[in-house]
């Protein structure tokens, strides 16, 4: 039985680790659950993009669910046609697109999305959450779950009470960026296999995706491109002009000349390059609860960021009862 409680908790960041806190808090917990975020959609890198009549995954491919396919949510998204994989595969995608994931498990939720928080006070025992549209919002509890220094950047602009040593550990956690190129070809790349798309050891580029065998487009031959770490560092601040004619040579030799760039997007915090090792998420604020969790204190996988959501949401749980 749920344990009724007339407290709001806030949660930033509608990821694979706030989907998954959402859930079982609102399992648990009779409380009312505010989920906000500062893009358009939903999902954060759960991301897929319309552009030229196709769509693209432009954030994460793939989930591999071997360590979670024992998960109830999990079996949901099967069950429903949400995810699945091609014949024997180990990866699995969303062939309406990976951010349906997130839309489909947070349907039943009260976001508000445009909505950048920029810091926290505290006023008469609650925490105000001031967002950059100049809304003020109050709440009772605040769980973040985006990237790193964005949580960082909001907690040293907040007039709150935290642990500054645990602060100083987090701020020594970085990631690699992530430059994507979306590819319209006339011409069929026929090594890519039933793995949906291929790692490649090329130079600028690491990864190569098939949107329409992976069915998220009904068109042919739209590929998605992601660009070495390396490559994505020593570029991220140019002009996506600039960048495309950089690539031209290396799309040329994956696609031949009859490849048009439909769009790109940069990852800032793609996929983490260290972790926090001494729990999977973390309560901040001793005199209150201010909670921290996200792929960065797992393995910075799909499998990570999902328990490090979970391992939230039992704190939070244990914390009310």
């Amino acid at each position: 039985m749920k344990k009724n409680n007339e407290r709001t908790v806030s949660i930033i960041g509608t990821g694979l680790s706030s989907i998954f806190s959402c859930l079982r808090i609102s399992e648990a917990l009779s409380v009312r659950i505010q989920v906000f975020d500062k893009a358009r959609g939903l999902g954060g890198r759960l991301a897929t993009r319309r552009a030229d009549g196709g769509r693209f995954d432009h954030g994460a491919q793939y989930m591999k669910i071997n360590e979670i396919s024992n998960l109830k949510e999990i079996e949901k998204l099967i069950n429903n046609n949400i995810i699945t994989n091609n014949g024997e595969s180990e990866r699995f995608f969303s062939p309406t697109g990976m951010t349906n994931i997130a839309k489909f498990l947070l349907k039943d939720f009260d976001i508000k999305k445009e909505h950048k928080l920029l810091s926290i006070n505290k006023d008469k025992g609650h925490y105000i959450l001031n967002f950059e549209n100049n809304e003020t919002i109050p709440t009772d509890d605040i769980i973040l779950t985006c990237p790193m220094p964005q949580t960082i950047e909001i907690l040293s602009n907040s007039d709150i009470d935290y642990d500054y040593d645990t602060l100083n550990e987090l701020k020594q956690l970085e990631y690699h960026p992530c430059i994507v190129v979306m590819i319209k070809s006339k011409n069929k790349l026929l090594n890519l296999n039933k793995e949906l798309g291929s790692e490649l050891d090329f130079k600028n580029i690491s990864w190569v995706g098939d949107n329409y065998l992976k069915k998220v487009s009904e068109i042919e031959n739209f590929y998605t491109v992601q660009c070495s770490p390396k490559f994505s560092l020593e570029h991220f601040d140019l002009e996506y002009g600039e960048i495309n004619q950089i690539l031209d040579k290396n799309l040329k030799d994956i696609f031949g000349s009859n490849y048009e760039v439909i769009s790109n997007h940069k990852w800032r915090y793609s996929i983490p390059k260290n972790f926090y090792q001494k729990d999977s998420s973390l309560i901040l604020d001793s005199s209150g609860f201010i909670g921290i969790c996200g792929d960065i204190f797992t393995n910075g996988k799909v499998d990570g960021a999902i328990r490090s959501g979970i391992s939230m949401a039992e704190k939070y749980i244990k914390y009310e009862i």
